[in-house]
This record gives C-alpha cells, structure tokens and sequence, in this order.
C-alpha cells in the first residue's frame, strides 16, 4: 500500500510527465501546505522506494550529471489509481492542524479565546486569497487541489465565524 507521499509523488510524475526526482521535490515545495513541502530528506527515499518497487522508471538524460527522468510504469499507474480511488483513505481529516487546536481554543478565557479566533480569521482570509492567486497561474489539476483546499478554508472560517457570534459581545 503507497503512503501519502508516494501516491503524491506517481500522481505529480503522470500528471507532469517525465521529470527527474529535483523537479517532483520542487512542485512539493511550491505547496502552498505547509505539510506537504516534501523535504529532501522525504521525496528523494520515496522516489527511490518507489524506483526499487518497480513503480516508476528512471532514465539517464545524458546530461553528465547523472541526471534522471522519472516515468510512471504500467505497475505504477495500477498502484497510483488503487491509492487515488480508495473512497476510505480520500476521506481521511489526515493532518489538520486546526482540528488538533480547536478544542483547545474552547478551553481560553473568553478574552485570550476571542483574539486567537480573530488571530486565525485573519490567517484564514490571507489564506484564502493566497489560494485564489496561486491558483490562477496553476494548470487545471493543481487549480483543482488548490481549489479544494481554499473551499475547506471556507468552511474553517464559517466555522471561526460561527464561534465568535456565539461569544457575548465585548464589554
């Protein structure tokens, strides 16, 4: 079974098409997710795992530098539409660091609750238009992820929203 790394890096390798393993980490690192920056240190071993498990091929571009373009075999395309379409793993929450935080907030003093939640309304409406630019200049796949992930921002600060007209008004 792929991880979430993995599947991440088949889907940018057939989406994208040949590039070598530099070019797969720097698409990662242009994430405007803050865990999906794919370090070095992560993407090149999953590239390498995913070399040794036969799901993509590497072929020497003839640079000098021993340079590689990646491709996606038979093998790995089975395995990357398996991890895609698995219904229980695409609903995952996975890492939500607002979630994780959430209830936390609810414990604060209304004062110290009231800024954090006007502290992360601010954050989540910077987000949001930072999704919306970034998205303009994507292509239609990344469009559609960055898409999602401004919809679920929506939905954090309706959220935000809801809890601060719950709090009795400031004094």
């Amino acid at each position: 079974m792929l991880t979430e790394l993995e599947g991440a890096i088949l889907s940018e390798v057939f989406y994208r098409g040949r590039q070598t393993a530099f070019q797969v980490r720097r698409s990662f690192a242009d994430s405007p997710s803050l865990e999906w920056k794919g370090s070095a240190g992560a993407v090149y071993p999953a590239v390498k795992r995913l070399e040794q498990a036969g799901l993509l091929a590497a072929s020497a571009t003839g640079d000098g530098r021993s340079t590689k373009l990646l491709s996606v075999t038979a093998a790995g395309r089975v395995a990357m539409l398996a991890w895609a379409c698995d219904p229980e793993r695409a609903v995952s929450t996975g890492i939500d660091p607002l979630r994780m935080r959430s209830g936390i907030w609810l414990q604060l003093s209304e004062k110290k609750r009231r800024k954090v939640l006007m502290d992360v309304r601010d954050a989540l409406l910077q987000s949001i238009a930072s999704l919306q630019t970034y998205a303009r200049k994507k292509d239609t796949i990344e469009r559609a992820s960055v898409d999602l992930a401004a919809r679920l921002q929506q939905v954090r600060l309706a959220w935000v929203d809801e809890l601060l007209g719950s709090m009795p008004a400031e004094p």
